[in-house]
């Protein structure tokens, strides 16, 4: 997983990081998506024969406009964290209901395969 945190308003991810980081997730807006998500931005070679492929040079318009296009991300972003997950598994199995699998089931439609 990967975590990128955006200032929407200076239009500029601030930083992707492997991991949470709260405290820029109190203040920036926050994105989660997987390993392999395309964060590279195509850049004009030195000698202008050319482009290049540079990673985290994306503006944050251009991500969110790459997320939007990508229902696996936008899945991942939906989904609670495997703790919280975990914690509606086990309540689920105590009270016998399906919270867990209503949620998933409830972002998996929100955000269908394309």
């Amino acid at each position: 997983m990967k975590y990128l945190y955006l200032n929407i308003d200076e239009n500029r991810v601030v930083t992707i990081s492997n991991k949470r980081i709260e405290e820029l997730a109190q203040t920036l807006t926050e994105y989660v998506v997987q390993d392999n998500f395309d964060l590279t931005k195509d850049m004009p070679s030195e000698d202008g024969q050319g482009t290049v492929k540079l990673e985290g040079f994306l503006t944050a318009q251009e991500f969110i406009e790459r997320f939007n296009n990508n229902y696996s991300a936008k899945r991942t972003n939906a989904y609670p964290s495997i703790e919280e997950q975990l914690d509606m598994q086990y309540w689920d199995k105590i009270n016998g209901t399906t919270n867990w699998e209503d949620e998933i089931a409830r972002i998996k439609l929100e955000n269908p395969k394309q």
